[in-house]
């Protein structure tokens, strides 16, 4: 689980294919594209992220800019997954961050966490290893979800 950062490129209506080669051929020379999906750019680097930004808003091409998570190849998607995020060309599963918000289960009796658990998979996203993701309207729902069952979360940015 990682943060990445997607670039839009969005060309003009009417763009000539010509244009269009250019900007994807300037964007492998700026930056070291992990992965794609459709218009989408997705890069490691926040500084690289910008140089696109930067790019494509000079050529007029700027579609939007997304903070992502990649979760591992051992997570575990719901199919709520394609609500909040997307599964890229690579085959590699993206939450939008600004949508999700992490937690895991830091205390608690077995018997308890494993109740909660049942009323919280109803809400899940995805988890990867032993973070989950809900919807980000949903914090004060699983922490009353961890009140009703005695347990403790904890919220994170990973």
């Amino acid at each position: 689980m990682s943060i990445m950062y997607g670039v839009e490129l969005d060309p003009p209506p009417g763009a000539l294919p010509g244009l269009i080669s250019q900007l994807v051929k300037k964007t492998s020379e700026l930056v070291n594209a992990i992965d794609r999906d459709g218009k989408l750019v997705i890069v490691a680097d926040k500084d690289e992220a910008d140089s696109l930004v930067d790019y494509y808003t000079s050529k007029n091409a700027m579609g939007e800019r997304y903070t992502l998570t990649l979760l591992s190849q051992q997570s575990k998607p719901t199919p709520f997954l394609t609500d909040y995020g997307f599964t890229s060309q690579n085959n590699r599963d993206y939450l939008y961050e600004n949508m999700v918000t992490p937690f895991s289960i830091s205390k608690g009796d077995d018997e308890q966490i494993e109740m909660a658990l049942l009323q919280i998979e109803e809400h899940l996203i995805a988890t990867d290893k032993n973070i989950m993701f809900v919807d980000m309207m949903q914090k004060e729902l699983m922490e009353g979800i961890a009140r009703a069952y005695q347990i403790e979360l904890s919220f994170s940015n990973y």
